[in-house]
């Protein structure tokens, strides 16, 4: 086989790239509007519903599962994107920074889930 035909083979699909990233991002804004805000607003009068209705569908709802999943979910998420910097040399930079990104905000996100204020925080979602 020559070089290009190896180079065409195993090109990586930037699309799936992507849309893995904005995923694992997703999974990171979802457990902090659907779980980590609420923590914190838990003490103060609920703002009025059709200021959060749309945010609450989108975000809220997932971040609930997000956050009853816990650990485990986070660790797994965390886990495809430290995986996905294997991709350096065959994604484009700006799609690589992003894939960092990505990777930091998420094993973050799995470090939190095992603290104890994770852990707490879970359990006031499930309650």
């Amino acid at each position: 086989m020559t070089s290009d035909a190896l180079t065409r083979d195993s090109a990586v699909p930037v699309a799936g790239v992507r849309a893995l990233v904005g995923v694992q991002l997703y999974v990171v804004a979802a457990y902090l509007a659907g779980a980590v805000v609420p923590y914190l607003w838990a003490p103060r009068a609920y703002p009025p519903t059709w200021s959060w209705i749309v945010p609450g569908w989108l975000l809220g709802v997932p971040g609930f599962y997000v956050a009853l999943l816990g650990p485990v979910f986070a660790i797994a998420v965390a886990a495809t994107a430290v995986a996905q910097l294997r991709l350096r040399r065959n994604v484009p930079a700006t799609l690589y920074r992003w894939c960092v990104a990505a990777a930091v905000l998420t094993v973050a996100h799995a470090v939190f889930t095992l603290t104890p204020l994770g852990q707490t925080i879970a359990a006031f979602v499930a309650d």
